[in-house]
């Protein structure tokens, strides 16, 4: 039987997967895209390139930009009192 801490942790964990999963929803389909390939499925820089035929680049600084973005919906949906 799991102690009570456990069953904390993972409805904790359940909580968070579906903040998570909410956040990812609300951004632009090629930067949910970009992030599930390479942090969900982890695709490497130059396979998702190849996939989205664009330059290795390109999924460089797209990636950067969708994990700036899901850092922001979070931060919205984590802290909404700190929303502008």
């Amino acid at each position: 039987m799991a102690t009570l801490p456990a069953v904390d942790a993972r409805l904790m964990a359940a909580d968070q997967a579906v903040v998570v999963r909410g956040a990812l929803q609300a951004l632009p389909e090629e930067y949910r895209e970009i992030l599930i390939l390479r942090e969900i499925e982890d695709f490497d820089y130059g396979a998702i390139a190849s996939l989205l035929e664009v330059p290795v680049g390109t999924v460089r600084s797209r990636l950067h930009r969708a994990r700036l973005a899901l850092q922001q919906k979070l931060a919205e949906r984590l802290m909404p009192e700190n929303k502008q």
